[in-house]
């Protein structure tokens, strides 16, 4: 169900926080096409954009603080919105942080094995639907989207750990480098932290922590 009675100002602003998760998707596919192509300045111009986000957060937090003072302002929907927005945010900073580890290995031109290399290409596009789901829910206010984000979110976090595990494996056997590895687990661990916070901003959103 969507909010009842949300005032056209907050519906604005819910609107504008399920953008940033579309704007943080398509940083996400500037970081993918880096990634496979090896082209150091895509992960650049996702960062320029990650810049961005976060002052598009800073707006919409002074906002959403100066209507908390107002005595007609619906106290627990802001409260909602403040949660959600606080979420994205943190996953902005998985984002930017999977984008450094992504341009390290790029700069290094560290080789994943074929299996790594695939491994996080898939989970990778898998983010980018849970991206544009959550945005979606987030900008329609609709709580029966929530529960497709969650599978996904948890889907994939099961998948992570398989491949964690196999990584290990190829690891073990040397069929991973060992200079590949670090970048391998930062990168599936940058990706965990955006899914993690991408689920709380869509659950927090309808008060369920």
């Amino acid at each position: 169900m969507s909010f009842p009675h949300i005032s056209e100002d907050l519906k604005s602003v819910s609107v504008r926080i399920g953008g940033m998760c579309f704007t943080a998707e398509a940083v996400l596919r500037l970081c993918i096409d880096g990634f496979i192509g090896h082209k150091a300045e895509l992960i650049g111009g996702a960062q320029e954009r990650t810049v961005s986000l976060n002052e598009e957060g800073n707006q919409l937090r002074k906002l959403l603080r100066d209507k908390a003072t107002e005595r007609t302002g619906n106290k627990e929907q802001i409260k909602y919105l403040l949660a959600t927005l606080s979420s994205v945010r943190l996953a902005l900073n998985g984002l930017d942080s999977l984008s450094r580890h992504v341009k390290f290995k790029i700069d290094e031109k560290i080789i994943l094995s074929d299996k790594g290399f695939d491994e996080i290409r898939y989970l990778f596009h898998a983010s980018l639907d849970i991206l544009k789901s959550a945005g979606d829910t987030i900008a329609n206010r609709k709580e029966s989207f929530m529960k497709y984000v969650m599978d996904k979110c948890a889907n994939l976090e099961i998948l992570a750990r398989q491949y964690a595990e196999r990584h290990e494996e190829r690891l073990i056997t040397g069929i991973c480098l060992p200079d590949a590895s670090p970048v391998y687990v930062c990168i599936v661990d940058s990706v965990l932290t955006v899914v993690w916070h991408i689920k709380n901003a869509v659950t927090r959103l309808f008060g369920k922590w």
